[in-house]
């Protein structure tokens, strides 16, 4: 089942007046962040990899590396931003004290934030199970701010952590909250996680053989193009296709058959906090659009999902934004650029 991402996944990013549609990218936008393993740890020993897979959820003393998005128009070049880490969900940063940098590698459990490094990737080392503490609920959360090109990082971050907050509208922050995992794997792994859960009749058997969550793995974009004919064919990620004004355009991300992976699911059992059920599930994939200019779009104005669009007269390529998240941790970013080889010159 894919659905449109309504929210953004892991997007707080700066405020947009309410008659602005969401998919409109006129100015840069904070557009998600892909965390990636690079380096298995011990505990991932036994977990296979193919090599055209690469693992979106991080067991201890895996390495991860994490990637910013950003959706711009054309042209425009945002800086790479200053990433932290927080003792729980990122909703903000300290105000006075000042900020540690993280050590290598990061305890699962921490009482502070601190200060992961910069650029447009960054790795983050996780620590053993043993570092988890009674606190620990099996995620990470994780936060980058910089600026839109206007302002520099720091700046952004100075005001980020000036109370009360002003300025901001030049700034582009977002966090996640990076779930390890599996979890079935966590609860076997990491005593404080199987000290504070209580699985209702144990892990399932055959839990050892559920494969790592992987990112979904794109085959193509699939473009429906309506002009002077009918094309329906597969574009690739950052291919340039060449419309013309008033063509109809619609886009629909392909992936392949294993990208909706089969896992267990683990859900609390009502009245009973702690008390977890496993079941057997499949993921859900969701996409978030965004477009370079203002089109008329043939769907409802006000989610995610540019359901279909009307080319329109414009001398500037027309970039197409995706990004891609299934309901656990595999992300994926895509983009199309679309030049309108009838449009009137720019004055």
């Amino acid at each position: 089942m894919r659905t449109a991402l309504v929210v953004g996944v892991g997007l707080l990013g700066a405020c947009v007046p309410n008659e602005h549609p969401p998919w409109l990218v006129d100015h840069p936008m904070p557009w998600g962040i892909i965390a990636s393993v690079v380096e298995p740890g011990g505990y991932s020993s036994d977990l296979v990899v193919p090599d055209d897979r690469v693992r979106a959820s991080a067991l201890p003393l895996d390495t991860l590396e994490l990637q910013w998005i950003t959706a711009a128009p054309p042209g425009v070049t945002v800086p790479s931003p200053i990433w932290f880490v927080c003792p729980d969900y990122c909703d903000g940063l300290p105000v006075d004290e000042p900020i540690p940098a993280c050590p290598f590698p990061l305890p699962l459990s921490r009482s502070e934030h601190c200060r992961l490094g910069e650029g447009e990737r960054v790795r983050l080392g996780l620590g053993g199970a043993y570092t988890a503490d009674e606190l620990f609920r099996g995620y990470i959360g994780v936060m980058g701010i910089t600026g839109d090109g206007t302002v520099d990082p720091e700046t952004c971050l100075q005001r980020f952590r000036t109370v009360p907050r002003a300025g901001l509208e030049h700034c582009l922050v977002q966090a996640r909250a990076l779930r390890l995992g599996p979890l079935g794997r966590m609860l076997s792994a990491v005593p404080a996680l199987a000290d504070f859960y209580t699985v209702e009749g144990g892990l399932p058997d055959d839990i050892a053989d559920e494969p790592a969550d992987f990112h979904p793995v794109l085959t193509g974009l699939r473009v429906l193009h309506i002009g002077r004919g009918f094309r329906e064919f597969i574009a690739q990620p950052g291919d340039t296709i060449t419309v013309r004004v008033g063509d109809y355009v619609s886009v629909d991300p392909q992936y392949t058959a294993d990208s909706e992976q089969t896992h267990y699911a683990f859900s609390q059992v009502p009245g009973q906090p702690g008390h977890l059920r496993p079941v057997p599930d499949e993921e859900r994939i969701r996409v978030r659009f965004g477009i370079s200019t203002f089109v008329e779009d043939r769907g409802d104005p006000n989610d995610d999902l540019l359901h279909g669009w009307s080319v329109p007269d414009e001398p500037d390529p027309i970039m197409l934004y995706l990004y891609i998240g299934d309901n656990r941790q595999g992300r994926a970013f895509a983009t199309l650029r679309f030049v309108v080889e009838d449009a009137s010159p720019a004055p």
